[in-house]
């Protein structure tokens, strides 16, 4: 009997020392770090932007910078530029056309403008160009589609549904993809110097 019991005592401390030692230690708090870092990036709202550089046949960044502003002052029937600054070799304005409905009788009278921030910024023989901000104002205020980033409309999906908001937001991407078209080819024409008479 006492060696059943030295038997059973032998097992019972093998089994608690190998329980021990096999056992996990706690996790410290550094994995959980790049988990916060995951959620800060995903709270970050991402914006739709058209965006390219362009590189041209070295011309100064200055020569570039006064195409820019060329571009800026020609007027056109598509839209409207408006609040254009120049700040060194960055020129901005807002971009706006006019949108309405193209049925007879509309489902939702989203009739109004969409605007975006156009930007150019130049270097020598390269510029960029970034359009963003790419918004929809209605004209009456209550139908307000928002930014183009925005899952439901700024009026909510009971003012504008979900078919109305998607067609919506590809005349504005088709407006957006017109200013660039038109702004490519401004950049590429040369700049006509006024000469002015000597008298």
């Amino acid at each position: 009997m006492k060696k059943k019991f030295k038997l059973n005592l032998l097992i019972l401390i093998l089994g608690f020392v190998s329980m021990v030692g096999m056992a996990q230690t706690p996790e410290t708090a550094k994995p959980a770090e790049p988990a916060k870092q995951e959620d800060e990036f995903a709270k970050k709202k991402i914006e739709t932007k058209l965006t390219e550089v362009i590189p041209t046949d070295s011309l100064p960044a200055a020569d570039l910078s006064k195409r820019a502003v060329a571009w800026m002052k020609v007027e056109t029937d598509k839209y409207k530029k408006a609040n254009a600054t120049t700040s060194g070799n960055k020129i901005e304005c807002i971009a706006s056309f006019p949108v309405k409905p193209k049925e007879l009788n509309p489902e939702v009278q989203y009739t109004g403008k969409v605007t975006m921030k156009v930007v150019i910024e130049c270097k020598d023989a390269k510029y960029r160009y970034t359009v963003s901000e790419i918004k929809h104002i209605s004209k009456s205020g209550n139908i307000n589609g928002g930014s183009i980033d925005n899952v439901v409309p700024d009026c909510g999906s009971m003012g504008m549904n979900d078919i109305v908001w998607k067609r919506l937001k590809a005349e504005m991407l088709k407006g957006a993809a017109q200013v660039v078209v038109d702004l490519k080819a401004g950049m590429a024409l040369p700049l006509v110097e006024e000469k002015t008479d000597d008298w």
